[in-house]
């Protein structure tokens, strides 16, 4: 219901989220196939965001029952004594997945940048770290979390946002287009030597969800003679290519009707960008 609703009322995320599809999907799927991608986008988003609440009683209960984790070897070195540069994306629950996480016995940080209401904001953190998970903000977080790593703590990061150069981030492929992101978690990796993870929780029927880890990301020995902001930039496209890959193999669970793609002035872009 939400779903529909959304594609009904939501007039300006509809209009983002169908150029969003086009510019990736092109002719590959019919209109009826991008719209029915899009309505079960926001069908998830509205789910995730219903969960918050939902999962904030009887917390440690609700996630033993709801949500599991495959059996994979890639899932069971995750929870290895060790430290993990850890990435997702704003697809299925990224909000249950740091706390199932946590849960599961990780010591587990998240980045997360502050909401503007304050009230909102200190409800969201209790909830993430009712289970043991440690929210820190945004800003100024990295020499908190390279002492995390060192600690072998792992560090979280949700790694599917434009991030403008002007405050740090590089232009590398994602989804086939041209997009700034920021290289802090593959630098941070590089530099400590920590092996990075990609993981995702997604829906499965029953109001259920499965965990997995989809690939694993070592980095080179750090060295001085290296261009450390090139290794970044290697690093950074590999997971961004990760991501990229399972969001094509899972469209309809990805937030498709946020400004992914933005343009700037006496900039070139490709022809299928996206103008919103």
């Amino acid at each position: 219901l939400a779903g529909r609703l959304g594609m009904v009322f939501s007039s300006r995320e509809r209009t983002v989220g169908l150029k969003n599809i086009d510019a990736v999907f092109g002719s590959t799927k019919s209109a009826a196939e991008k719209r029915k991608i899009l309505e079960t986008s926001f069908a998830t988003v509205s789910l995730t965001m219903l969960d918050i609440f939902w999962f904030s009683r009887n917390t440690e209960e609700r996630i033993l029952k709801y949500v599991r984790f495959q059996q994979d070897p890639l899932v069971n070195s995750f929870f290895e004594d060790k430290p993990v540069v850890c990435i997702t994306a704003h697809m299925g629950n990224w909000e249950i997945l740091g706390q199932s996480c946590a849960l599961k016995g990780a010591d587990m940080a998240s980045i997360a940048a502050p909401i503007k209401n304050n009230a909102i904001d200190r409800m969201l953190i209790k909830q993430r770290e009712r289970t043991g998970q440690t929210i820190i903000p945004q800003k100024g977080a990295l020499k908190t979390l390279i002492v995390r790593l060192r600690k072998k703590g792992k560090a979280a990061f949700v790694l599917d946002q434009n991030t403008d150069v002007r405050e740090g981030g590089i232009v590398v492929e994602f989804l086939g287009l041209p997009m700034p992101v920021s290289p802090a978690p593959a630098a941070m990796a590089y530099r400590t030597g920590t092996e990075i993870m990609l993981g995702f929780c997604l829906p499965e029927p029953g109001g259920r969800y499965c965990i997995g880890i989809t690939q694993s990301i070592l980095p080179p020995p750090y060295q001085k003679d290296l261009d450390a902001n090139r290794v970044a930039e290697e690093l950074t496209q590999q997971i961004q290519d990760g991501i990229s890959e399972q969001i094509r193999k899972h469209p309809e669970f990805w937030l498709w009707s946020y400004k992914h793609w933005r343009r700037h002035a006496g900039e070139a872009y490709p022809a299928h960008y996206p103008e919103y």
